[in-house]
């Protein structure tokens, strides 16, 4: 395979990661509406998508690995994947849902600071200025006036500097391991870290309502399966700069969505932060292809 069409590849897998991502929030609100507390949601989600992860895995013998890659892919999940969703969910509780993901979405500087301080890479041209436009478009699209705690705006800086680590510590894990194992194994660590916080609150819910199941499936398969498997592989091919640059358009997704099966009408300037994110893509790409 060319070096275009592999970075081409790379590039759709981290344009697949970020629209299953961006189902999380529809799925999340429907089995809030259920009843389900966010930590139990959490509990929920990733013991559905690891058993599923599992039975793959080992029908295809890819759990025969060395103990230090199941050290280091359960450490990445406890440590680094775990932290950030909690955070994100104590964020909306203190912040709209759009300035939450608004701040989530300040990671990619983070990614690019941290890759440049730890992994002594320097950030190329065309990525800063695909971090400028896609940074601006992730503000036009999903800013909210309104007046919010200072926690929250906490809580949310938290998150996107949490997933910058976790995307950074996870480049050079994910550079030795399968996307699938290390993606059974991040989700298993977080499946016992939320079972442990919801029986600790001596909270439980059991989805039995065709409401709460299609959710709980949902945010297990298309909102965590699907796009972690797909993140992992993108970022072995292009890195994680260039894979979280790509995930910008995420945000964008989100809105569409909630536009068109929520009802929510989109303004002038969403379109405008959408077009300056798309921009962001299509500038790290040509620009490399040229280069």
């Amino acid at each position: 395979m060319s070096a275009d069409a592999t970075r081409a590849k790379g590039v759709a897998l981290a344009f697949v990661s970020a629209v299953s991502f961006s189902t999380l929030g529809l799925f999340a609100k429907l089995v809030y509406s259920q009843g389900m507390a966010p930590a139990q949601a959490l509990a929920w989600r990733f013991t559905i998508a690891s058993i599923g992860l599992w039975a793959m895995l080992l029908r295809k013998g890819g759990h025969r690995r060395p103990a230090r890659d199941y050290r280091s892919a359960l450490l990445l999940g406890a440590l680094g994947f775990s932290p950030q969703a909690g955070l994100y969910f104590l964020a909306v509780r203190f912040l709209d849902p759009g300035l939450a993901s608004l701040l989530l979405y300040l990671y990619p500087a983070f990614v690019v600071g941290m890759s440049f301080l730890f992994l002594r890479r320097k950030p190329r041209a065309t990525q800063l200025l695909a971090l400028l436009a896609s940074s601006a478009g992730c503000v036009l699209t999903l800013w909210t006036r309104g007046s919010y705690p200072v926690i929250g705006f906490v809580f949310g800086l938290a998150v996107a500097i949490t997933y910058a680590a976790y995307l950074v510590a996870g480049e050079r894990i994910m550079s030795r391991l399968d996307p699938v194992f290390a993606t059974t194994n991040v989700l298993t660590a977080a499946a016992v870290v939320y079972w442990v916080v919801t029986l600790a609150t001596g909270a439980f819910f059991l989805p039995t309502t065709s409401a709460s199941i299609a959710g709980v499936l949902g945010i297990a398969v298309i909102g965590s399966i699907i796009p972690i498997v797909a993140l992992f592989a993108s970022i072995r091919i292009i890195g994680s700069s260039d894979a979280s640059l790509v995930s910008t358009i995420e945000p964008l997704f989100t809105v569409a969505l909630s536009a068109l099966l929520l009802g929510e009408r989109l303004t002038g300037l969403q379109f405008a932060g959408g077009a300056l994110i798309l921009t962001g893509v299509v500038v790290l790409n040509v620009r490399w292809r040229r280069r």
